[in-house]
């Protein structure tokens, strides 16, 4: 979820700081008053306050979100063109995982049942020549192949997959992010180097 929050947030013209400080005002929040059955209204609050007016237009055809509808039977959707009440209820559907993100089995999307896109479409393609995969576990530890960036990128002084499966309950405390968005940084310089043209991103 974070990653797709963090994606979003950088596409409508944020800097990676700027979304680093709005990612910790998220973990603060849940860190204070809780997790489980409140993300999604925390998110969606985030989102809000730090989002531009404009950003669904910023993010169309460079932000791609997975959702899965599930009547009447689960179906991946790709969704890449939004408008402006759109793009937060898609990142909010995207990481829909029932009864975490809020009380209640499923949300609606664009008229329909929808849940986290994770459970139909894990790794969603993109229309970029080159896709990097983005995997915030070790994909090694998961058995996951073509993965490009994940904790396997530099292995010390890591977290261990525990640790961070506890942080998806909990935040960590901001010296951590911190750490973490470093080794994150690191992680895709070993992948990507200085950049190269044409590439797309799809994380989970």
């Amino acid at each position: 979820m974070l990653l797709l929050f963090f994606c979003v947030v950088v596409a409508s013209g944020a800097s990676m700081q700027e979304a680093l400080d709005a990612t910790k005002i998220l973990a603060q929040d849940c860190r204070l008053n809780g997790t489980a059955f409140r993300l999604g209204a925390v998110l969606r609050e985030i989102l809000e306050k730090f989002l531009p007016d404009d950003a669904h237009i910023r993010c169309n055809g460079r932000v791609c979100v997975a959702v899965t509808q599930i009547l009447w039977r689960p179906r991946g959707v790709l969704v890449d063109q939004f408008d402006s009440e759109d793009l937060i209820n898609a990142v909010f559907t995207s990481s829909f995982i029932p009864g975490y993100l809020a009380p209640i089995p499923a949300t609606v999307f664009r008229n329909r049942l929808c849940i986290d896109g994770g459970l139909t479409l894990f790794m969603p393609p993109t229309s970029a020549a080159q896709t990097v995969r983005i995997c915030a576990f070790p994909a090694s530890r998961l058995g996951l192949q073509g993965i490009g960036i994940s904790p396997d990128c530099n292995i010390e002084n890591r977290a261990t997959p525990r640790q961070l499966f506890n942080w998806t309950l909990e935040p960590a405390e901001d010296d951590i992010l911190d750490k973490i968005f470093e080794q994150g940084y690191a992680d895709a310089a070993v992948c990507v180097g200085s950049g190269e043209p044409g590439r797309g991103l799809s994380s989970r």
